[in-house]
Formats: C-alpha cells, structure tokens, sequence
C-alpha cells in the first residue's frame, strides 16, 4: 500500500509542476503586449516614425473601444480577438526575430483575424 502511496504522491508533483502552459491574460493584458510588438515591428520592419507611447496608446484605446461590443456579441467573440491578437503577436514576433528579413504571414492572421479585422470587431 505504501509503495502506492508514494506513486500517487510523485505523480502529482509531476502533474502541477508543468508550467509549460501560457499564463492566462484578461483582454487588457493582451492588447497591451499585442500593441507593444505591432509598434515594435512598425518602428523596426516599416520605418514608422509615430512615437512609440503614441502607438501603443492608440491601439490599446481602439481594442478598448470594442471591448463592449465583443461582450455583448455572440459567445466566444471576445476570445476570438484575442486569439487573433495572439496569432498577429507570433507573426510579428518571428519577423523581428528574423531581423525584418522574413515577413509577417498575413494569409495566417487573415484567416484568424478576417481581411477587415471582423475578429476584433474592426479594430486593429
């Protein structure tokens, strides 16, 4: 019996020790990190001159403009734009990692994020 004590007991230490997960982040969470690589790879990969506060400002405060709309829309709307966050986030991610020489895959965030942003209700 001890010895199947002991199991259990190492199994379950093996079971919440993973951490491998994302952390769970609210909808402000994500749009800020969203916002912050979108401004990053615009400086760097485009040469946009917007201030960089300026940048991030804007679009969190466009993402918080719908906010209220995805929460009445149908259900899982709100996920979906952060799904499509996410997805816009990764793309970007590996085009500066890559130094701006590999471009963001825009036929993956279309289809995540639909061709006129429908996914975050219009906003970027």
């Amino acid at each position: 019996m001890g010895q199947w004590k002991g199991m259990l007991v190492a199994v379950g230490l093996l079971a919440g020790c993973g951490g491998a997960e994302e952390p769970q982040l609210s909808y402000a969470e994500w749009s800020e990190r969203t916002a912050a690589v979108m401004c990053t790879h615009a400086e760097r990969c485009e040469g946009r001159t917007v201030a960089y506060e300026l940048c991030v400002a804007e679009l969190v405060a466009a993402w918080a403009a719908v906010e209220p709309e995805l929460d009445r829309g149908i259900a899982g709307a709100k996920s979906g734009c952060v799904q499509c966050m996410r997805i816009r986030m990764e793309e970007l991610e590996v085009s500066l990692a890559s130094e701006c020489s590999r471009p963001p895959d825009e036929a993956r965030v279309r289809s995540v994020c639909g061709a006129g942003n429908e996914a975050c209700a219009g906003a970027p």
